[in-house]
């Protein structure tokens, strides 16, 4: 289900990263990738490394460019910065 979860957010994450200004508002656009970006790192520790794991593993089903950016979504997202205690 991690997966199916993880895809779903790279998805939202991939139209508002790569939609021209004229489908979506640039600065609409980073203001909701904020929010989801705050709203996934109110998950514990174990759900992030699950969900940070799970971009990896679905990044090979996307192509070139998305491919890598679907891969990087844990740092983007600000997943991979746990508190010393929780790592």
């Amino acid at each position: 289900m991690i997966n199916e979860i993880a895809r779903a957010v790279a998805n939202v994450a991939i139209f508002m990263e790569y939609s021209s200004p004229d489908i979506l508002d640039e600065d609409a656009a980073i203001q909701a990738m904020e929010q989801l970006a705050g709203d996934l790192k109110t998950l514990d520790a174990a759900s992030l490394r699950a969900l940070s794991a799970s971009f990896r593993s679905i990044a090979p089903s996307y192509d070139g460019e998305i491919r890598i950016f679907v891969e990087e979504l844990p740092n983007a997202f600000g997943l991979e910065e746990l508190p010393e205690d929780e790592a």
